[in-house]
């Protein structure tokens, strides 16, 4: 006598129950009299046979549904979300959609009580004061550097502490301030601030992050928003792209493999959430688009800065070409 989860005829029917008629698996049991784990062996039989064959459709683009799950493969990341690019579209109006896309992801991930690292920049800023509703989650926003800046930074809205409060009112949370300059000209000045009540009250909240979300800067650009700011001189700063600097995150610099090394006195320097701290914490979020910040996405994915990736087509099709040259070049030698 064949088995129970050999009858072809059971396997059908018990997966026609469960997949068609929607029956839980304690019902199918009752309905045909046998157990829970013969149910779960027969829709398994049911899968591996071919009898249930099921297919996923992505409505908005099946390629792009796959190029992503292909990306957080090849790189290790927990999720990534690729935003299109439509013929003719403004450069604005992408944006606006790359902001609508990441806001709704935002709220997805987002719960009651949650506190939320947010970095600088320009990036952040646009997406955090956006003409986008959202839904009310009550959150804790928690600047990861120092939000006193230099006045560019104060008259643009760039700098954490006014970000902090841009995602508090747009998401109706609340937000914390960091009244300490994102940058230092001394470490021992730095160290000092550390001790500080103000400062540790907010370094404090750093253990209780549930997820960060940074702008990635890029050294492919012509105009750099930390020169810009006086963060680093221009002659530094071309000093750093010599040494194979191809992006900051968190104000940091690293090269195309994540290392951080070479660029470690600049570093040091900055004031906000350590590189082991930013390890901890479960969601770490990139926001980037356009094919010049492939190259600093790449050096963040390796140095395990983030696990979630936030980008368009056209630089997700850059980092592929590079990763390609990248595989070629070490197979020629």
């Amino acid at each position: 006598m064949k088995k129970i989860v050999d009858d072809n005829r059971l396997i059908y029917k018990c997966c026609y129950l469960y997949y068609m008629d929607g029956l839980g698996q304690k019902e199918i049991c009752d309905q045909l009299g046998i157990s829970r784990a013969t149910v779960s062996r027969l829709l398994k039989a049911g899968k591996e046979n071919g009898v249930v064959r099921i297919e996923l459709d992505n409505p908005d683009s099946i390629l792009y549904g796959e190029l992503e799950r292909k990306i957080e493969q090849q790189l290790g990341l927990k999720e990534v979300l690729i935003v299109d690019e439509m013929e003719l579209e403004s450069k604005a109006d992408h944006m606006q959609r790359v902001y609508e896309e990441a806001l709704a992801y935002l709220a997805r991930i987002f719960h009651n009580k949650d506190y939320i690292g947010v970095s600088m920049g320009k990036t952040l800023y646009h997406l955090a004061n956006g003409k986008i509703n959202v839904e009310e989650v009550d959150c804790t926003f928690v600047p990861v550097v120092g939000g006193v800046g230099t006045q560019l930074q104060s008259d643009e809205g760039y700098h954490s502490n006014e970000i902090a409060n841009a995602f508090a009112k747009k998401f109706h949370g609340s937000a914390v301030q960091f009244f300490a300059p994102a940058m230092f000209n001394d470490t021992n000045i730095m160290e000092g601030f550390l001790k500080e009540r103000p400062v540790q009250e907010v370094t404090a909240l750093f253990k209780k992050l549930k997820t960060v979300i940074m702008g990635i800067g890029s050294c492919s650009l012509k105009d750099s928003t930390l020169v810009k700011c006086g963060y680093i001189s221009k002659a530094d700063y071309e000093q750093f792209k010599q040494h194979g600097a191809v992006g900051d995150v968190l104000l940091k610099f690293l090269d195309k493999n994540g290392n951080s090394e070479p660029f470690h006195e600049f570093n040091d320097r900055v004031m906000g959430l350590s590189d082991e701290g930013l390890m901890n914490i479960e969601n770490r979020i990139g926001i980037a688009v356009g094919e010049e910040k492939s190259k600093a996405i790449l050096g963040v994915i390796r140095a395990k800065k983030i696990n979630i990736l936030i980008t368009d087509i056209s630089c997700v099709k850059e980092l592929l070409t590079l990763m390609e040259e990248e595989e070629s070049s070490c197979q020629t030698i």
